[in-house]
């Protein structure tokens, strides 16, 4: 992945009288790992959703690498990224592993790849794959589900 870079990024939502986003700029390496704070309200989702393109800037521009985001389509640009969100958004009909799954299926892996791709991902977020693997979101406790969330962010 590249880095992330805003260049005086600003969005403002119709029927508001302030900003969400007030000429935000800023790098982000491909290597670094960044926690947004902040108070609620202040933008640090919609900031989030910016890079995505689920909401496009007013003004300003915001880069993944050299290219503007604008000249990747959505679609692709989110198969490249993932994040995670409070909430831990996984799919309740799924199960743990078909929930990590998700993004590397879209990118055409064979199934031994996903598989192992799996089981990396959850040792490395503390939940034994053997036990985990198969259960729901319903059957994991709050913060496990933060860390399925965490995995599927980072299968793709």
């Amino acid at each position: 992945m590249s880095k992330i870079r805003f260049e005086q990024v600003s969005l403002q939502f119709q029927g508001t009288t302030h900003p969400a986003i007030n000429h935000c700029s800023c790098e982000i390496d491909s290597a670094e790992l960044v926690v947004i704070l902040g108070p609620s309200g202040c933008g640090k989702t919609t900031l989030l959703k910016m890079v995505n393109r689920l909401y496009e800037p007013d003004s300003g521009k915001i880069y993944l690498g050299n290219t503007e985001i604008r000249q990747i389509s959505a679609t692709q640009l989110r198969r490249q990224m993932g994040y995670v969100i409070q909430k831990s958004g996984l799919f309740p009909h799924m199960s743990v592993a078909e929930n990590i799954a998700v993004v590397p299926k879209l990118l055409g892996w064979s199934r031994g790849k996903i598989q192992s791709r799996i089981d990396e991902l959850l040792e490395l977020v503390k939940l034994s794959p053997t036990e985990y693997r198969h259960r729901y979101p319903s059957q994991l406790s709050g913060g496990q589900q933060q860390r399925v969330g965490i995995a599927r962010a980072l299968a793709g």
